[in-house]
């Protein structure tokens, strides 16, 4: 249609009257509204034409954007699948360690409970052997004592039998303080 304005404009021609308008006025401003006109169409071609690219380069972007969002999608559930298996593996791991340290330190008490076993054995052996020879040597002990009280009485019956001593002389008393087990003389 606005071809048609222009090819009308162009080709369109006036009667003038007595009264009418100048004919030359007429045709240049109708020679100014075609220009204008063709300027304007030549515009909005160049503008349909731009908004025609800018169309496609903004469509081509936004497929790109949209590949482009779909592979960082990807990247992200790879990377949390990742971190999962990363997790998960080193709470395995977490778990088998304390399990072996566990066995370990359970392994190490055991071992160390039976060397105490074994060494209190040892000093229970050895305190009973102390005691075995303290017992023996108290009955060692204690039987010569008996032999050396024996041996006083008898010097004491002998010295009394042969009268060497006067009586009165105290060491009668003495070796039977002796003989008893009261005193013994000091060496």
């Amino acid at each position: 249609m606005t071809d048609d304005i222009i090819e009308y404009l162009e080709t369109v021609e006036l009667k003038t009257k007595m009264r009418g308008y100048d004919q030359i006025e007429v045709d240049e401003i109708f020679d100014r509204v075609s220009e204008a006109i063709k300027v304007l169409r030549e515009g909005l071609k160049n503008s349909e034409e731009k908004l025609r690219v800018a169309e496609e380069h903004l469509d081509s972007e936004v497929k790109r954007l949209d590949v482009r969002e779909k592979e960082v999608e990807i990247l992200i559930n790879e990377a949390e699948d990742k971190a999962t298996k990363i997790i998960e593996n080193s709470r395995l791991e977490a778990e088998n360690l304390r399990a072996s340290t566990e066995k370990e330190l359970y392994l190490l008490a055991t071992e160390e409970r039976e060397k105490l076993k074994n060494q209190l054995f040892a000093i229970e052996k050895r305190q009973k052997e102390v005691q075995s020879n303290v017992d023996l040597f108290e009955d060692q002990f204690s039987a010569h004592r008996e032999r050396i009280l024996r041996a006083l009485g008898d010097m004491q019956q002998a010295i009394e039998d042969l009268s060497l001593l006067p009586e009165d002389s105290g060491l009668d008393s003495k070796i039977i303080d002796i003989a008893s087990g009261d005193e013994l003389p000091s060496i």
